[in-house]
């Protein structure tokens, strides 16, 4: 560091403030000769750079506030103003969310049903068929009464057509 006070910087000046500013007076004074400047110069550059000195002896703070911020912390409570902006987008956002998921179960529900209800009504279908020409087949192929009050039999499919080739020859 140079000795003259001209050619201090800036950041010189306010190291030298703050370590005048974490000692006694008689640091100050010390401080003053060790750069060759007076102690008026080190006060001023404490001033210029907001530095101030600690009194151990005294206990009390000031703090400069506004009567919002005084009210808040007598209250426990900070006073926003709310930002309707936000309000608005995020209820319309969670709001869409919302419905979009609704409207999500709905299809998978439709879709679902609709495919085990398909499933169902071919699997019944399959089985009616199969059962209905099982009942054909043995109409077809056994003996049977069709109606017992005017005498009408049935006989199987094949004895029937022996029996109409065997008439026409």
């Amino acid at each position: 560091m140079s000795k003259s006070s001209k050619n201090f910087t800036e950041e010189e000046k306010a190291a030298i403030a703050l370590k005048a500013a974490s000692g006694q007076e008689s640091k100050l004074q010390e401080l003053a000769e060790e750069h060759g400047v007076s102690v008026e110069e080190i006060r001023k550059w404490m001033r210029e750079t907001g530095v101030t000195a600690v009194n151990e002896d005294d206990d009390s703070v000031s703090i400069e506030t506004t009567d919002e911020y005084a009210s808040s912390v007598d209250n426990g409570v900070s006073l926003d103003a709310p930002d309707y902006r936000k309000i608005v987008f995020w209820t319309t956002f969670g709001s869409a969310v919302i419905l979009l998921i609704i409207v999500s179960v709905f299809y998978v529900h439709s879709y679902t049903m609709s495919n085990i209800s398909d499933r169902t009504s071919e699997e019944s279908q399959f089985y009616n068929i199969q059962e209905i020409q099982q009942r054909e087949a043995e109409t077809l192929n056994n003996y049977g009464v069709v109606d017992p009050e005017e005498g009408i039999y049935r006989i199987p499919i094949d004895s029937a057509i022996t029996e109409i080739v065997n008439e026409s020859n």
